[in-house]
């Protein structure tokens, strides 16, 4: 069985990968140790320092769970990365610019598109429930159908997908909703319609198979 060690940005990465992300892939045949939290990301040097320990161990594969809003303007190439392309080009070509800094040869770097909190777009009518709150789904919708697709929900500071959840006024809170909510949607609901994240599974799964 493939073993794999993942550093995630924060708190509700790091529930959601211990929730639901390990025992999906357990499932299927990988192993994903207990995730290393970054602590939130404001400068490249804290996370390149986490990246050089996680690389001591040869053995293991290595991948990551970050968003790409917000990641530091000081990553090498960074205003050449975003001035270039749609989010989808920019989001591969920092997972490409990510791994040349390390050149581990089994460094599987991922960033969500835009936030980690773009799949809750996956299911409204599951956030919806959750909430008791019925109007929500339709105001989801209408934001995934303008967007194109949960993943596409952008980069503003008042768009992204969390300023989204917080301005419906639910009392969203990220470490607690944010895991619970994507628990009850699922892996196989969110890999649908966000193709970046399910893009990222396949690699995962791959390795149960090399």
């Amino acid at each position: 069985m493939s073993r794999v060690l993942i550093l995630v940005e924060g708190a509700s990465e790091w529930i959601f990968v211990e929730r639901t992300l390990i025992p999906f892939l357990r499932g299927h045949g990988v192993y994903m140790q207990k995730p290393i939290e970054q602590g939130g990301v404001s400068r490249w040097r804290e996370v390149r320092k986490n990246m050089e320990l996680l690389a001591r161990d040869s053995d293991a594969w290595i991948t990551t769970l970050f968003d790409f809003y917000g990641w530091p303007k000081d990553f090498p190439g960074y205003g050449e990365i975003c001035g270039v392309g749609d989010p989808r080009a920019q989001v591969a070509a920092l997972q490409e610019r990510f791994k040349a800094e390390f050149k581990h040869p089994k460094l599987l770097p991922f960033f969500a598109l835009h936030e980690f909190e773009s799949w809750l777009f996956s299911a409204p009518e599951i956030v919806a429930e959750h909430f008791g709150q019925r109007r929500l789904a339709k105001a989801m919708d209408g934001i995934v159908k303008k967007a194109g697709e949960p993943e596409l929900i952008n980069h503003g500071v008042n768009t992204h997908p969390k300023a989204r959840m917080k301005s419906f006024d639910i009392g969203y809170k990220e470490t607690s909703d944010g895991p619970i909510l994507l628990d009850k949607i699922g892996v196989p609901a969110i890999r649908a319609a966000c193709p970046h994240f399910s893009s990222w599974l396949e690699r995962l799964q791959a390795l149960a198979r090399s």
